[in-house]
């Protein structure tokens, strides 16, 4: 059984909210996907630096039909931070886990279904979707109240919207559909110097520059914008809303936190200039994608053309001087390169690839 005792691990948040690093009204993109904005929030709320984590947006890649949902690797999370993410085997009443993985120190990360919180998401940057992550940080059983990350929020869920979520036997599809489990074990959390932490952030840069598409992925996603533009134009507003989250959105949001990066790793340091101009490349970039993504659902709402060809052209110049500028450019190709070869035809010939 559950014990009564109040549990709150990091203290004050559903007061003060969280304290983020970048307020939204100073961002293109407020919201990027549900893995990174958890993310972000978990590390201010811990006042920790959360740029040192976000190497990992300058190798986004376009996935033939959608952009990389790009978040921190739990590698990354330790080398910089301490911070160790183990799974969680939901083998009795989430409740039940709740209270002992609190009470020992870790915060929890699970997915939910969405309709079992207040608001699941929805809107023109943000698709309804069927699962939510939410990260619990806090749990008073008696009081019926549960703190937890959202996206860029903090939220405490109190009576029946507690009910909702812990108590899935008042809704049996909710407990079929509880997803992945994790715990967020702080115990060695260590606050790096500031040099030490650039330092550590640093050897991610490069070795995420070192994951930067070979094959141009700005220019695989034009020709592939070409094509959908049709159906994109024909599907309504819903289909574009779904299109625009896993394309537009996704890239311009990556590469805000890319620019943000560069300007925060660059710092005062002499020789630095480089990453300044990268970053202004890439912020190009992703105000270029929200203009994109504007201007498709005015479009599909108003059934106007929609031909942003040179828009889209643009982004793609932006990408290729900001990859230059960190000596990734030269590596990019424009062509397909082969990376599995197919089975040889029935009479000896190799077979035609593309």
């Amino acid at each position: 059984m559950p014990s009564a005792r109040p549990l709150c691990l990091i203290t004050g948040l559903d007061r003060l909210g969280i304290p983020l690093a970048w307020p939204a009204q100073d961002r293109i993109w407020p919201e990027t996907n549900r893995f990174t904005d958890i993310w972000l929030g978990v590390l201010c709320a811990l006042r920790l630096e959360p740029s040192a984590c976000l190497p990992y947006t300058l190798a986004v890649d376009f996935l033939d039909d959608q952009w990389t949902q790009f978040r921190p690797s739990h590698d990354d999370l330790y080398m910089l931070y301490g911070i160790e993410v183990q799974t969680l085997t939901v083998w009795r009443p989430l409740i039940d886990h709740l209270h002992e993985q609190l009470s020992a120190g870790r915060l929890v990360i699970v997915d939910v279904p969405a309709r079992s919180l207040p608001d699941g998401g929805g809107g023109l940057l943000h698709p309804r979707s069927a699962t939510e992550t939410i990260v619990i940080n806090e749990i008073d059983t008696a009081q019926e109240r549960l703190g937890c990350f959202h996206r860029t929020d903090y939220r405490v869920l109190q009576g029946a919207e507690y009910r909702r979520l812990l108590h899935p036997e008042s809704d049996p599809e909710s407990q079929t559909l509880l997803g992945r489990a994790e715990v967020i074990n702080l115990h060695n959390l260590v606050r790096r110097p500031p040099d030490t932490l650039r330092h550590l952030s640093h050897q991610l840069l490069e070795k995420y520059l070192q994951r930067v598409p070979t094959r141009h992925p700005l220019r695989r996603w034009k020709r592939r914008f070409a094509h959908e533009i049709t159906l994109l134009m024909s599907g309504g507003p819903t289909h574009y809303q779904h299109w625009a989250d896993a394309g537009p959105h996704q890239l311009g949001a990556a590469f805000e936190l890319a620019a943000l990066y560069l300007v925060w790793i660059a710092g005062s340091t002499s020789g630095s200039a480089h990453l300044v101009q990268a970053a202004d490349a890439f912020r190009q970039l992703s105000v270029l994608a929200r203009a994109l993504l504007l201007k498709g659902a005015r479009a599909v709402v108003n059934g106007q053309p929609f031909n942003e060809y040179a828009l889209v052209e643009r982004m793609t110049r932006h990408w290729s001087r900001g990859m230059q500028l960190l000596g990734a450019g030269e590596i990019v190709l424009d062509t397909p390169t082969l990376l599995l070869r197919p089975a040889p035809a029935a009479d000896g010939r190799a077979a035609a690839t593309d």
